[in-house]
């Protein structure tokens, strides 16, 4: 472990005496709690190590455990994992937040590099017996990285959150929406999503005599056209399709039949696929049910691993799918609602929590 702070940099090790985590369904949940015996400081310099032992700093003989408690990870806009807990030194405890800077496994070894960094409400202080961040040992700014051997070849990343691609077509914006809602939910439960439209093959003239449709056109020119390398790189896929004719939109049609170089090289197989549709009918349903059923064909072609929302929370009673979220719009006449929006969220949810079982079982 290193130890550093804003004054200068001690390199050193400490015992960890206990550490647990308690992994629950969503990591947002999970707990850590680690102690570290504050005698076991050694820098490899006795005078050193004696005076970071001291009462003018750690004090282990009176205070023989340094304390981390955390309930919880989040992850930020940038992708980064942070874990917000307290730290207990000396008897004092303060707010700590740890950032996860690398995580790996390596013949049953967990390696990891992890930054702490005192909670801005911590506020500053001068007097170091009053506050545990403000020891020059622990700092404000401190490192620490668990020691491991030579990196060999074929060690093998652990993403703290599983990738996800949401790759959709829609022509006046429904399936947008809807698309929307899916990744919001896969981002809450913790994933790296990416959302992803397929190309527009209709003519520009026939995509003119349709406002709506050229307005959407206008409006999502900047979210990215999704290409196989999204298929390859993601753990899980959620296609959505509006629903022609009780079956998959040719756009998004398309793009599935692009796959053929992956699927030879089976790297279509083993990942998680979902499927999300709606439908512009003035009737009750409009082969919706049988959109998603038409989409799975594929998937089970691919060797993929089909995970629905079925009936697993009480938001799919409302909204009646089990095999994905659907809205129908009437013709345009009834939009998006929250029971549509509810159901797109859990279902990205639900895929992100299944993906991310699998990914680290």
């Amino acid at each position: 472990m290193a130890v550093c702070d804003d004054l200068g940099r001690v390199n050193g090790t400490f015992a960890l005496e206990s550490a647990s985590i308690s992994l629950a369904e969503s990591v947002t949940e999970s707990a850590v709690h680690a102690v570290v015996a504050a005698g076991s400081f050694h820098t490899g310099a006795a005078r050193r190590d004696d005076h970071l032992r001291s009462p003018a700093l750690l004090d282990s003989d009176r205070h023989p455990a340094i304390r981390f408690e955390s309930s919880g990870a989040v992850r930020g806009d940038d992708g980064v994992w942070t874990m917000e807990g307290s730290l207990t030194v000396r008897g004092h405890r303060a707010p700590l937040r740890l950032t996860i800077d690398s995580l790996a496994l390596r013949d049953g070894s967990l390696r990891l590099s992890l930054t702490a960094t005192a909670h801005p409400s911590a506020g500053p202080t001068t007097n170091p017996t009053a506050h545990p961040t403000a020891h020059p040992a622990l700092g404000t700014a401190t490192r620490a990285v668990v020691p491991a051997e030579e990196e060999a070849a074929g060690e093998e990343d652990l993403l703290m959150s599983p990738k996800i691609a949401v790759i959709y077509y829609s022509s006046t914006g429904t399936v947008h929406e809807l698309a929307e809602s899916v990744a919001e939910g896969a981002r809450k439960e913790g994933a790296e999503v990416r959302l992803l439209r397929v190309a527009e093959l209709a003519p520009r003239e026939a995509i003119a005599t349709n406002e709506a449709w050229a307005a959407h056109m206008v409006a999502t020119e900047d979210i990215p056209v999704a290409t196989p390398d999204d298929i390859e790189r993601a753990d899980a896929v959620i296609f959505g399709s509006p629903t022609r004719f009780g079956n998959v939109a040719s756009q998004l049609k398309q793009f599935i039949d692009t796959l053929g170089g992956l699927w030879a090289q089976g790297k279509l197989a083993d990942k998680i696929y979902s499927g999300f549709t709606a439908t512009a009918t003035a009737t009750a349903h409009g082969g919706q049910e049988s959109t998603l059923l038409a989409l799975y064909n594929s998937v089970h072609l691919f060797g993929g691993i089909i995970v629905t929302p079925g009936y697993t929370d009480p938001v799919k009673f409302a909204d009646g799918n089990p095999y994905g979220t659907s809205h129908v719009n009437g013709q345009g006449a009834i939009p998006v609602d929250d029971t549509a929006r509810a159901a797109a969220v859990y279902q990205g949810k639900r895929v992100a929590a299944v993906t991310a079982r699998f990914k680290n079982a």
